[in-house]
């Protein structure tokens, strides 16, 4: 069942949850500002610093995929139980 919800997840991340994201504003306005203040505060700090927030940023993106990923499956798992 987990290689079945990995085969759905990929497929509603690559067009459903990339559309509806694409369609919210909240979410485009706010990619532009983080990416944005990334760039001054990478231009403010040395290099040493630039990648450790680079490594956080990069961390904290890994971990809310993962947090993602078992949203969709609970979601598919109560769907399942619903179709029972």
């Amino acid at each position: 069942m987990t290689d079945l919800m990995d085969a759905f997840y990929t497929c509603a991340k690559k067009v459903l949850v990339e559309d509806i994201l694409n369609e919210d504003g909240e979410y485009f306005s706010r990619t532009r500002m983080i990416e944005h203040e990334l760039k001054q505060l990478n231009a403010a700090v040395d290099k040493s610093t630039a990648q450790c927030v680079d490594d956080l940023v990069t961390e904290q993106a890994a971990i809310g995929e993962l947090r993602e990923c078992a949203c969709f499956r609970a979601g598919f798992r109560m769907a399942l139980e619903l179709t029972r």
